[in-house]
């Protein structure tokens, strides 16, 4: 079975012959691993393919080492999956996970598996780990500006290196230059180098005297080119003001659309790039890189602009990329040829780069960080961080960005929290203002036996309706009632027949100081009922009605607070254990 690899173009085959099961098996499993390796599969890259390849091996041997003999796919069962799960026990819960889902990504759906196998399939777990490891959170604020600082000092120093190299190439080229300089040493060196990508060397291939004087072939080479650790620079920059994947920006292609035909500073460019994983539908994208800085000075916005930085690296490459042949955004110069890499040009960028670039500046591995030393430099996590600053999707669905970029983490959950508790208190707050019952002090009642036609006008009902309520003859059990007759529970002009209880709800109660006494009663009855009863049945039908009477009781001042107390009598006590008792709902 040959695998075409398109990001790097090379082929690979894979042998299935020597499987050690059965001729149809071996021809299922190859048909299984065959469904992922079309044009329309997420399966883009080598690393994948070859892991499933090595699923599908090791499964095979599963199979021929169980007891239960396999001769077809149809006889596979739950027990030859368990086996499988089995096989790993040793390794690290991350590994075993990975082998399991590749398992179920070449078995999912498969028609010719039996009911039991593929229960048996959706039944396999993994302790110790999930789908998405969810344990390393963002960069906090000191972390990112530590390994930005960093990113932001190595582009500015190739910047600055390839601009004096250019710069001394002009003035050696225009004869600007005096005779027998260092400078014109060096200004020869350089021109040779940006036309043939060569240096002067000796028979044995070690550099001319010259090319030594000037620093050697790495360094005179390097002044016109970026070497990986520059380039690795560039991305990390990338990906924290864009918020995509490390691969998908190393990617990137050297051409652009400018929307502006390129006339300003300022603007957009729409750049192709790929991403495999969002399916053979969606895997091709546009990505707009704009500079939305305004004012400040232009060695700030350089570092926060995504098109200033892109077309910086569209500029400082351009020699790599015209010496090699490259169509790549990424293209640099490697520091010396091995057996690996027989050719001084760099085309591709891979995670290594990331990694050696960290070493480079102390940036500690996983194993060995400290937790008050430098942070562990992580493509996932800086593109995590930039995804938790800009809370807007890069790449992917709003859905997916809520569900698996910002609601696992802990900083996210506790923002989260506060957003959502202030916002229930708002509206509890709102639901408490409507619902609670208007409370007539001491001043309001002597205003009413003074002026009643001011009062009743104050408070929006009629003279005879505030004489009864100010005589008392319109009491209920807790409040009194303007218009009993006007109930939001009855037809208009039908008397109110609801529980005294839900006076403390109607829009018609209204509270009187002379029956602050009972209602004090009634807050100690309702505690004094709290332990005897099942907390979510006193949560449902008494502690609202706690709430509305300590509202009511809060616009007393204390010493009216104490003189309702003092005035308490055992007939409020009764009314009250009548109306808790349900012996006034029967009157």
């Amino acid at each position: 079975m040959l695998f075409l690899d398109e990001t790097s173009g090379r082929s690979t085959l894979f042998e299935f012959t020597d499987l050690p099961v059965a001729e149809p098996v071996r021809r299922w499993l190859a048909d299984r691993v065959a469904r992922w390796f079309t044009t329309r599969s997420t399966v883009k890259r080598l690393p994948t393919a070859r892991s499933l390849v090595d699923t599908a091996r090791h499964f095979a041997v599963v199979l021929s080492e169980h007891p239960v003999t396999v001769r077809q796919p149809e006889d596979v069962v739950a027990e030859h999956l368990l086996a499988f799960r089995r096989r790993y026990e040793h390794l690290k819960p991350r590994t075993v996970s990975g082998y399991v889902e590749n398992l179920r990504r070449l078995l999912r759906d498969d028609e010719r598996l039996s009911p039991d196998a593929q229960a048996g399939l959706a039944a396999i777990r993994v302790r110790g780990t999930s789908r998405r490891d969810i344990s390393k959170p963002g960069y906090t604020d000191t972390e990112w500006q530590e390994i930005l600082t960093a990113v932001r000092h190595d582009v500015r120093a190739a910047r600055d290196r390839i601009h004096a190299a250019r710069r001394l190439l002009a003035r050696y080229r225009a004869g600007e230059l005096p005779t027998g300089t260092e400078d014109v040493t060096l200004g020869r060196l350089l021109d040779g180098f940006e036309r043939t990508g060569e240096l002067p060397r000796k028979v044995d291939t070690n550099g001319t005297p010259d090319v030594h004087r000037c620093g050697g072939l790495v360094k005179v080479a390097g002044m016109l080119c970026l070497s990986p650790d520059e380039l690795a620079a560039f991305a990390l920059l990338l990906i924290s003001l864009t918020g995509q994947n490390y691969g998908t920006i190393a990617a990137w292609p050297a051409a652009h659309f400018r929307p502006d035909g390129g006339l300003t500073d300022e603007g957009l460019a729409l750049v192709e790039a790929c991403k495999p994983r969002r399916g053979p539908d969606r895997e091709h994208m546009v990505i707009a890189l704009e500079d939305l800085i305004a004012g400040g000075d232009r060695e700030h916005r350089w570092s926060r602009s995504p098109l200033r930085v892109y077309r910086m690296l569209l500029d400082l490459g351009d020699t790599a990329r015209r010496l090699s042949s490259s169509q790549g955004l990424f293209t640099g110069r490697i520091a010396k040829k091995t057996a690996h890499t027989p050719s001084p040009w760099i085309t591709a960028l891979t995670s290594q780069h990331v990694q050696r670039w960290a070493a480079a500046r102390g940036f500690p591995t996983a194993t060995l960080a400290v937790p008050a030393g430098k942070p562990v430099v992580s493509v996932r996590r800086l593109r995590l961080t930039a995804i938790e600053w800009r809370r807007r999707p890069v790449a992917h669905t709003a859905t997916t960005m809520r569900d698996r970029y910002l609601m696992p983490h802990p900083a996210v959950q506790a923002e989260s929290h506060a957003v959502v508790a202030a916002a229930l208190d708002g509206e509890v707050s709102k639901a408490r203002d409507h619902a609670r019952m208007p409370v007539f002090t001491q001043n309001f009642v002597d205003l009413a036996r003074r002026d009643p036609q001011a009062a009743a006008q104050q408070a929006g009902m009629s003279l005879r309706q505030l004489a009864g309520l100010i005589e008392g003859s319109q009491d209920t059990v807790l409040a009194s009632c303007h218009d009993h007759r006007a109930s939001p529970y009855e037809r208009p002009g039908v008397a109110c027949s609801a529980s005294f209880l839900a006076c403390l709800d109607c829009a018609n109660a209204r509270a009187l100081p002379h029956q602050l006494p009972i209602q004090l009663v009634a807050i100690d009855a309702l505690e004094q009922v709290r332990p005897h009863l099942p907390p979510a049945l006193w949560a449902r039908r008494y502690a609202p009605r706690l709430d509305q009477l300590l509202d009511i009781t809060a616009g007393f001042q204390p010493a009216e607070i104490d003189h309702a107390r003092a005035a308490i009598s055992d007939g409020h006590r009764q009314r009250i254990s009548d109306l808790l008792e349900g012996r006034w709902d029967l009157h």
